[in-house]
């Protein structure tokens, strides 16, 4: 059984880690400080100090389905310019609800724009679509049509980010920075990969929350029972439709 909601705001939450990540070069300030801060923390500091805030940049999100919509949830209430782009849908209402609290919410209209247009003005661009193994949707030639200095964030599928067009782009200075939660040769990525200063990683672990997988346990739970009570009508259906005849 598959139970595509349970997971959604983990997957966010965590596109949001690396966006933070990678806007402060969080991951390699954590290898750094270990063996130099001792010994050549003002240099590091200085090294660190030019780093961007997410407030007032534009967020591309690809794919605005449950977990797209969780992002955009995310973004707005960042301060971002959220910029959906979706093949199917052209418009969504986001809901922006403060926790543990009916009584007050927002809910903001959001209108889908072309390709085209978000790769050109997105500072950040994560991708929240299945992938079919055909073309990657962010290739070499999309890439190109990017921001100079914007950043990728793949916590979807393995293969929708072309992995040797994202390695050109980060080399030759179009890309700032990338994150990876899922990759073309899991679960052994290439080492360019892993290796990279620009790149921030993650197992695939975007669905291992605590919560997530309790709420996966649940919606199982909820699944099964709609099953049995299904299986159940159908028993007592067939048993009426023989006492007729």
């Amino acid at each position: 059984m598959n139970t595509p909601a349970a997971s959604s705001q983990s997957v966010a939450e965590l596109v949001f880690g690396h966006m933070f990540t990678l806007a402060r070069s969080l991951h390699l300030a954590n290898r750094e400080m270990p063996v130099k801060g001792g010994t050549e923390f003002k240099k590091l500091k200085k090294s660190y100090s030019k780093g961007i805030q997410l407030r007032g940049k534009k967020l591309g999100i690809i794919g605005i389905g449950r977990i797209g919509r969780e992002v955009a949830r995310i973004g707005l209430g960042m301060g971002m310019k959220v910029m959906p782009v979706d093949l199917v849908v052209n418009e969504i209402n986001v809901d922006i609800a403060l926790y543990s609290s009916e009584e007050v919410g927002l809910s903001v209209k959001l209108t889908t724009h072309p390709m085209e247009e978000m790769l050109a003005q997105a500072d950040f661009i994560t991708l929240h679509v299945p992938f079919s193994g055909g073309k990657p949707i962010l290739g070499s030639e999309e890439m190109a049509k990017m921001k100079d200095g914007s950043y990728i964030i793949n916590a979807a599928r393995g293969g929708t980010v072309d992995e040797q067009a994202l390695l050109a782009a980060l080399e030759s200075g179009k890309l700032a920075g990338a994150a990876l939660d899922v990759f073309d040769l899991e679960p052994s990525p290439q080492a360019e990969i892993l290796e990279h200063d620009k790149i921030s990683l993650t197992p695939h672990t975007g669905a291992s929350t605590l919560e997530a997988q309790r709420n996966i346990g649940l919606e199982l739970a909820d699944s099964i029972e709609r099953e049995l009570q299904e299986e159940e009508n159908s028993r007592v259906i067939y048993h009426r439709l023989i006492a007729l005849f």
